[in-house]
């Protein structure tokens, strides 16, 4: 029996979108009110009404949009016609995003019981309701693209790896992820940093370790599914933390910081070179199954 053709995963898709959405909305509606001008949570008045602070609001708000529509079209079966580009670039964003935060999820509630926020202006309850937000979305939004991309891309997870060699820019991409992630574990382990920061960065840097990793097994050449769930996980955060760095210096930071803005951006291009080994080696053989009338290959889970 072919296991995409079952009705179970398209009964559960559409579950996991519904409950997607109600994990984002605390983060989008905190984000509306204020750019609105609504300071509900800030101590500090006028805060959020800088035009900084309207800015960068409009552009998270923005992403917590695209979220939803990503994860709609994900849950439903007009999902699987959408072109593949819509779909794959902005997960493979969130991806970066959010799994590093729903693995450190457990570290960064125990670090809020023990010390409480540190974010000025802000009150106390709103930390727990962004993160909490950001676990819940980014733990859905995995499974459900889980089961859209066993339907739309069997061949990803067929476990066939390396048919191809890794080529100089995987091998460029993961000699950079090495370098990003003993520069992280060196932050980390300088001291100094709060457990949920710790705990976030050591993350973050064996997410690096891990597309290392999945380089290597996939010039080995072995029958392994690891590379597909290792090398996009990798690229991914790897890409998301440096953009995410850069975005907050520029938004927030009259600061200069040349290391740190050279650590961000080796990491965003560790992720694109990554994930271009990704799609043109590990996800390239077969056909996308969203093509009208084309039926999903058969393979053994």
């Amino acid at each position: 029996m072919n296991p995409n053709s079952s009705p179970g995963p398209h009964r559960l898709r559409p579950v996991f979108g519904y409950v997607a959405v109600v994990g984002i909305l605390p983060y989008l509606l905190l984000k509306l009110a204020w750019i609105a001008g609504v300071e509900i949570g800030v101590t500090e008045p006028g805060l959020m009404t800088t035009a900084v602070m309207r800015a960068a609001n409009a552009f998270t708000a923005a992403m917590e949009l695209v979220a939803i529509v990503v994860v709609l079209t994900l849950t439903h079966r007009w999902g699987l016609r959408v072109p593949a580009g819509l779909v794959v670039f902005p997960m493979w964003v969130g991806t970066g995003l959010l799994v590093p935060i729903v693995v450190s999820f457990p570290a960064i509630g125990a670090d809020f019981l023990m010390v409480g926020s540190t974010n000025e202006g802000l009150a106390d309850w709103v930390t727990p309701v962004v993160y909490t937000s950001f676990a819940w979305q980014g733990t859905v939004l995995v499974a459900a693209f889980a089961l859209y991309a066993r339907v739309r891309w069997p061949q990803a997870f067929s476990g066939a790896a390396g048919s191809r060699g890794v080529g100089p820019i995987g091998v460029t991409g993961a000699v950079l992820a090495f370098a990003v992630a003993v520069a992280e574990f060196r932050d980390v382990f300088a001291g100094g940093l709060r457990l949920a920061n710790t705990v976030l960065g050591v993350v973050e840097a064996l997410a690096a370790l891990s597309a290392v990793v999945a380089v290597a097994l996939l010039g080995a050449r072995g029958p392994h599914r690891a590379v597909t769930v290792l090398l996009w996980t990798g690229s991914a955060t790897l890409f998301a933390s440096g953009f995410w760095s850069l975005f907050g210096w520029l938004a927030m930071s009259d600061e200069v910081h040349p290391l740190g803005w050279l650590l961000a951006a080796t990491g965003c291009l560790a992720g694109l070179l990554l994930a271009f080994t990704f799609f043109s080696r590990v996800a390239v053989p077969g056909r996308d199954h969203s093509v009208p009338g084309v039926r999903p290959v058969p393979h053994t889970p």
